[in-house]
């Protein structure tokens, strides 16, 4: 029954009717819309929903430091998130645990995450465990068995202690012993160490001492220590990670490949983070359908189950609102759904971090499976180093696929005027259609005078013009009011210009990253769909991590067209000609 109902509906998202379709010709389409080749036979579905048993690894209740007005932190918003998202269970912490100190958070959890038997409650410890609370490890594990508590998170830079032998062993030794689940978190609640931040040696050194200890990183970025993830993964079978901090392109496939799915978790890092975008890049996933179901909650549940087994609760949701929150959850994309990518990085090995599956081909091939036709695209080599080196790869990428990218011209400003005018009539010559500019990364000034030597050229061709950050609402204003031929686009998702574009038709704001959970909705209420742009940061971040929080955002089936797709397609038109 459930193998009948997935056809129907890929027939119907794929705008096709039941009539003449073989069995035969239906494998061939589900298997063009994944490459991975397998087919939804092992998925259940409940009121239009694919049942990938989606267990959240990683979310935070109650009024935590950052807190804004009206955001959101309750245990009703986050199960109201999991509903919308098709997330059947979570495991919570309280932020008292995450920031003040665990003994606190551990009582208040008790209360906040009784009520509902979806939010599965986690404490956090100190190695001064007896010191102050005058209880034993073995204690504290007994009254973690007596109250349900499924796993433990550890905080080390938040509470100033490190994973060494003579600082964490006594903690730990009662929680290998019964292979009890340790999430281990290095960034501070004020922001500090929000990226690439695990103590790597410690963790290893850790993982070795106990080897029967599962050991899960949880961080807020994993970056440009990916390479340290690698090596640790290779010493330390019993280590995991947790997705909220894994924004690579292809980088679930390519630890999956590596390691095995076993190690991956999908976790949203709520609320600091959506759930929508570790969600999308898991449903999305070029891997098998069974290592998604594992990485989804298969992989947790087994965790969770050191001391008895955890059943999993059958959850009815309801109905997706449209169909891309139907893409979102099930990560089969109808064959006209289509898009259109503002902001795209290219380049095989020029990027100082590992980035799986970089070949051009193998780019176009990505680009194909998420459907997007247009990619506006700059190198990554001028980011950090030489741009000349990466302007001539974003041109040849731009000879041999000459209907996919649109390339820019990236500039860098330390060069002087005369350099800046070179490069770009250089690019000009080689195809490149735009300009990119990244001060802040360079290290320029924001409102630079030469900063106008790009502006005029954009103007005097006009071109599209995209910037990292262009600086203040009156900097920005500036450029605006003088260079009016121009399309200026700002490379990340910002507010901070909703008064300037009301005045001036030529700023776009690019939706790249959409990282809290209600961010795109805020972001088109303030400056309208119409001047938002759909941009993945490519090869930067994931294709499906990007789509997400637009995908599931609470707005019209139109203004997501216009994000996804028709504004840019519409700019095109008008901008960038030749």
């Amino acid at each position: 029954m459930n193998d009948q109902l997935n056809r129907r509906r890929f027939l119907k998202m794929a705008g096709l009717g039941g009539v003449g379709i073989t069995s035969g010709t239906f494998n061939n389409l589900v298997a063009r819309s994944n490459p991975a080749g397998q087919l939804k036979e092992e998925l259940d579905v409940t009121n239009q929903r694919v049942d990938w048993n989606l267990f959240d690894a990683n979310c935070m209740l109650g009024r935590h430091l950052k807190l804004g007005p009206d955001e959101l932190h309750t245990a009703d918003d986050l199960l109201s998130e999991m509903d919308h998202y098709g997330i059947s269970e979570a495991l919570v912490i309280d932020s008292l645990s995450r920031e003040n100190h665990p003994f606190d958070g551990n009582l208040r959890i008790l209360e906040k995450a009784k009520t509902n038997p979806r939010l599965h409650k986690a404490w956090s410890a100190l190695p001064s465990l007896f010191e102050e609370t005058g209880k034993s490890p073995e204690k504290f594990v007994q009254e973690m068995e007596a109250n349900n508590i499924r796993a433990l998170f550890l905080f080390p830079n938040q509470y100033f202690f490190n994973l060494s032998d003579w600082c964490i062993d006594k903690l730990i030794e009662p929680f290998a012993n019964r292979r009890i689940p340790v999430f281990i978190n290095p960034t501070e609640a004020n922001g500090r160490g929000s990226s690439d931040a695990t103590d790597w040696h410690g963790v290893v050194d850790l993982c070795k001492r106990w080897p029967n200890l599962p050991v899960i990183i949880s961080e807020g970025r994993i970056r440009r220590s990916q390479r340290l993830l690698y090596k640790a993964f290779d010493s330390c079978p019993n280590l995991h990670l947790e997705l909220s901090a894994y924004w690579l392109h292809r980088g679930i496939e390519y630890i999956t490949e590596q390691w095995g799915s076993d190690r991956l978790l999908f976790g949203s890092g709520w609320p600091k983070y959506g759930q929508h975008m570790t969600l999308v890049n898991l449903t999305t996933a070029q891997i098998s359908d069974a290592d998604k179901k594992r990485i989804a909650g298969g992989n947790l549940r087994k965790l969770l189950g050191w001391n008895s087994p955890l059943p999993k609760i059958q959850v009815n949701f309801p109905n997706p609102q449209d169909e891309f929150v139907e893409y979102g959850c099930t990560g089969i994309r109808a064959k006209n759904m289509t898009f259109y990518d503002v902001h795209g990085h290219l380049g095989e090995y020029n990027a100082h971090y590992h980035v799986p599956n970089s070949k051009i081909n193998k780019i176009v091939e990505d680009l194909n499976y998420y459907g997007i036709e247009k990619v506006c695209a700059f190198s990554f080599s001028g980011v950090y180093s030489d741009e000349k080196f990466g302007n001539d790869i974003v041109s040849d990428s731009v000879l041999t696929n000459p209907d996919r990218f649109i390339g820019f011209t990236l500039l860098n400003p330390l060069r002087g005027k005369e350099d800046m005018i070179k490069e770009l009539t250089r690019g000009d010559k080689m195809g490149l259609r735009g300009i990119k500019l990244i001060p802040t990364y360079q290290g320029y000034p924001v409102d630079g005078e030469l900063i106008d030597v790009a502006c005029q050229w954009a103007h005097d061709h006009n071109q599209i013009i995209i910037n990292h950050f262009w600086g203040s609402a009156d900097q920005m204003e500036k450029l605006l009011s003088k260079y009016t031929n121009a399309c200026f686009v700002t490379a990340h998702t910002t507010i901070s210009y909703a008064d300037v574009m009301k005045k001036y038709p030529n700023l776009y704001i690019c939706s790249v990253p959409l990282l809290t959970p209600r961010a795109c909705e805020e972001v088109v209420k303030l400056i309208g769909a119409d001047r938002f742009l759909f941009g993945t940061d490519l090869l930067d971040l994931p294709i499906g991590w990007d789509l997400g929080p637009i995908l599931f955002a609470r707005i019209s089936v139109e203004e997501k067209r216009l994000i996804l797709k028709e504004n840019l397609k519409r700019i095109l038109l008008k901008y960038s000609l030749k």
